[in-house]
C-alpha cells in the first residue's frame, strides 16, 4: 500500500509539473520611445544609425503598418493601455491632467466606464508581476491595481523566482521637449540632412532634422543596453520583446496630427528563441490592438467589452 500510494504521488507530481510546463505563461517586454515616425534604419531611414533597433527586426518581424489612435501622447495611451478607442471612453481631449500653468483649463482626470480596465490588471490576476518604467499619462489617475511597480527604478528582475512579467521601458528622449531642450552634440551634420518637401530649406530646420535624427540614435543606445542586459540575465531568448512609439513624429505636420506623419508609427517584435526573424508583416494593425494581442499571448481571455483585435496568440 505504501508503495501504490508513493507511485501515484510520484505520477501526480509529474503530471502537475508536465501540465505547469505546457500552460508556462510567457514573458512579455515593451520597448517604447515618444514621438517618432518609422525613421529607423531596418524602415529605409538611410540618415540615422539605429543598429541595435535594425538588429531586432533582423531577428524578429517588421511591422509596416501599425498606426495609433492618436497623433499625441495622452489620447493615444489611454487607447493602447484599455484597448478601448478614446473617442468612446471620454479620453480624447489633450490634456486633461497637466499643470494648469501650460494649459487654459483647471486639471481634471476623465472618468472612464467602469466596466473598463487597464490590461496590466488582468495578466496580475493571473500572476503576472506588471513594471512600468514610468510613463503613464492615459488622461485619467492610473488605479493602484495596474502595476506592481511604476517608477524610475521600476524592474521585471524584482518579481518572484519563476514568475511570468509584463514590463514596459519607456524612453524619453526622442520626446518633443528633448527636441527643443537638448543642447548636447549632434550626431547629424545640419547640412549633410535631406530636407523634406513639406518644410522650408532653412539652417534651422536643418538642426532641427539633425536634432530628431540624434535623439532618435542615443535612443537607439539604450534600447541596446538594454538588451545587452536582457542577454546578460537569459531572458533575451525566451521573451516577446516589442518595440514601437506612441504615436508618430516630433516635428510641425508631425506630432498632433491626424496624418500619417502623426500617426504611422515604427513597431517590431522578436519572438522568443528568435522564431519568424527577418519576418515581415503588412496587416493594418492599430494601437488599440494591442491590450488583446497581449492578453492573447499571455493565454488570458480577452473581455468582450475591448474594441481592438488581437493579432498574435490565440
Amino acid at each position: 500500500m505504501k508503495r501504490l500510494f508513493t507511485l501515484l504521488f510520484v505520477m501526480l507530481f509529474f503530471h502537475g509539473f508536465t501540465q505547469m510546463k505546457k500552460s508556462k505563461q510567457p514573458n512579455i517586454i515593451w520597448i517604447t520611445c515618444e514621438d517618432i515616425s518609422p525613421y529607423i534604419g531596418a524602415y529605409g531611414a538611410n540618415q540615422v544609425r539605429t543598429p541595435h533597433i535594425d538588429q531586432l527586426a533582423q531577428e524578429g518581424v517588421k511591422f509596416t503598418r501599425v498606426y495609433t489612435t492618436a497623433g499625441v501622447c495622452a489620447p493615444s495611451r489611454s487607447a493602447i493601455i484599455t484597448g478601448m478607442y478614446q473617442t468612446s471612453i471620454g479620453t480624447h481631449h489633450m490634456r486633461t491632467i497637466g499643470d494648469p500653468k501650460y494649459q487654459p483649463v483647471p486639471s481634471y482626470s476623465a472618468v472612464i466606464p467602469a466596466y473598463v480596465r487597464c490590461f496590466p490588471e488582468y495578466l496580475r490576476k493571473q500572476g503576472y508581476y506588471c513594471t512600468n518604467n514610468e510613463k503613464q499619462d492615459y488622461q485619467f489617475e492610473t488605479p493602484v491595481t495596474v502595476w506592481d511597480e511604476s517608477s524610475s527604478a521600476a524592474s521585471h528582475t524584482n518579481r518572484a523566482v519563476g514568475q511570468p512579467f509584463f514590463a514596459v521601458y519607456n524612453f524619453f528622449i526622442t520626446h518633443e521637449s528633448q527636441q527643443f531642450a537638448r543642447k548636447d552634440t549632434l550626431f547629424i551634420d545640419p547640412q549633410s540632412v535631406d530636407v523634406p518637401v513639406l518644410y522650408p530649406n532653412t539652417s534651422n530646420v536643418r538642426k532641427d532634422l539633425a536634432r530628431m535624427y540624434t535623439n532618435i540614435e542615443r535612443m537607439d543606445q539604450q534600447v541596446g543596453e538594454l538588451l545587452d542586459q536582457l542577454k546578460k540575465e537569459g531572458e533575451y531568448d525566451n521573451t516577446y520583446i516589442f518595440f514601437f512609439s506612441d504615436h508618430g513624429g516630433v516635428l510641425p505636420w508631425m506630432k498632433r496630427e491626424v496624418l500619417e506623419r502623426g500617426t504611422h508609427i515604427p513597431f517590431v517584435v522578436r519572438f522568443p528563441k528568435g522564431e519568424f526573424a527577418g519576418g515581415v508583416n503588412n496587416d493594418l494593425i492599430s494601437a488599440v490592438d494591442l491590450a488583446p494581442t497581449i492578453l492573447s499571448l499571455a493565454k488570458v481571455k480577452v473581455p468582450d467589452y475591448m474594441q481592438g483585435q488581437a493579432f498574435l496568440g490565440k
